[in-house]
């Protein structure tokens, strides 16, 4: 015998408990997921607040060190070079002039200039390649001095180029002058 399903019901019962459990669980997702973006988006604005904060404090670092910029540019188009470059030179001169070793060159020319030549005075100039080009008076005894002393200069290798720019002849001897490039053992070059 079949079983008899009496149903007293009006209408059929239906069971919607997981459904209302489905939309309580989704809802809850959506909430906990609209919280985040809401943290999120406070966070966004909070953080692009500080960081737009961050770049106009470098742009105006940036438009100030532009600005440094131009009035150095400017600073430097002001400046004389020519005038800068003279005085520059006139300085190294003077150190030149300072470092030059007058006991190195006076040993030298003792060692260099013949028993019977004196001398009067000595003129340095100090050139660009380093070298000193000495103007220099000298008394000898006899008129075979300038040539003893120019020869005497040839064979030493601290001087070059010796030439005679001037000779007299007198009761009390014989009065020449002589230009000659002298190369110091420190070469001082001048710019």
């Amino acid at each position: 015998m079949k079983t008899l399903h009496l149903n007293l019901a009006a209408r059929p019962y239906r069971d919607y408990r997981p459904l209302y459990a489905v939309v309580v669980v989704a809802s809850l997702v959506i909430f906990f997921l609209m919280l985040n973006n809401v943290e999120t988006g406070v966070r966004y604005l909070r953080d692009t607040k500080a960081t737009r904060a961050r770049i106009d404090k470098l742009e105006q670092q940036a438009a100030n060190e532009e600005k440094r910029t131009r009035d150095l540019d400017q600073r430097l188009r002001t400046v004389d070079v020519e005038q800068l470059a003279l005085q520059t030179q006139f300085a190294n001169t003077q150190l030149a002039e300072r470092a030059f070793s007058w006991s190195e060159l006076l040993d030298r020319l003792e060692r260099v200039l013949p028993g019977d030549v004196r001398i009067q005075s000595v003129t340095p100039s100090f050139l660009k390649s380093g070298a000193v080009r000495l103007n220099m008076d000298m008394w000898g005894k006899s008129g075979d001095s300038m040539v003893r002393t120019l020869d005497r200069f040839n064979r030493d290798l601290h001087f070059s180029n010796p030439f005679p720019s001037a000779e007299e002849h007198s009761d009390t001897g014989y009065h020449f002058g002589m230009i000659v490039e002298y190369k110091p053992s420190i070469s001082r070059v001048v710019e």
